[in-house]
């Protein structure tokens, strides 16, 4: 039996539960790197980075008695979408949310961007966990197709978001929708 009153149970990270060291406030970066660049550039403060798993099933019931019984599920579809919501409104973003990459160069030159120029972009996203509390994952999107997700608002009285979502595509040359990796917390110095 686990003893509660042991510090080192309660904080350190593990692998097996029950463990109040694997609880979990989540924080962290959000990276993109678009088709044809070089590497990822990081979106700025991200208060919302979520995963949604998608999975159709195609159930098979028996018709060999008076009521029929579920006896099989098949997974038949696997899918996957990322919902993110940005607050710097900088040129990439913004391009992100209109479609439309910019073409200006690193400033002080302006940035303009042709709306709906881009209606597909395709690219990597990377989130890194950075919170206090519980495990830290890294998690890796090798392919997304990326698009806005609500409307974007120029005028309002709080502050401004752009709200994308993603969907998450099989990358053929990983082989992987994606990866997760994690590095469980240590216990603070008492």
């Amino acid at each position: 039996m686990p003893d509660h009153q042991n510090p080192a149970f309660a904080i350190e990270g593990s692998l097996h539960s029950p463990n109040i060291g694997n609880y979990y406030i989540g924080k962290g970066n959000v990276y993109i790197q678009l088709l044809g660049e070089s590497g990822y550039v990081h979106v700025g403060n991200c208060p919302t980075f979520e995963f949604q798993a998608k999975v159709t099933q195609l159930d098979h019931f028996s018709s060999m008695t008076g009521v029929k019984v579920k006896d099989f599920t098949a997974v038949t579809e696997i899918s996957g979408s990322l919902t993110m919501v940005l607050e710097e409104f900088s040129a990439r973003n913004m391009g992100l949310a209109l479609l439309g990459l910019p073409t200006g160069g690193p400033s002080p030159t302006a940035d303009q961007i042709d709306i709906f120029s881009d209606p597909v972009i395709y690219g990597s996203v990377r989130f890194i966990g950075d919170n206090d509390v519980g495990p830290n994952y890294t998690v890796n999107f090798p392919l997304v197709s990326l698009k806005p997700n609500k409307a974007l608002s120029l005028i309002g009285g709080t502050w401004g978001t752009i709200d994308l979502m993603g969907d998450v595509l099989f990358d053929h040359k990983s082989g992987t929708f994606g990866t997760a990796s994690v590095t469980l917390p240590e216990s603070p110095a008492s």
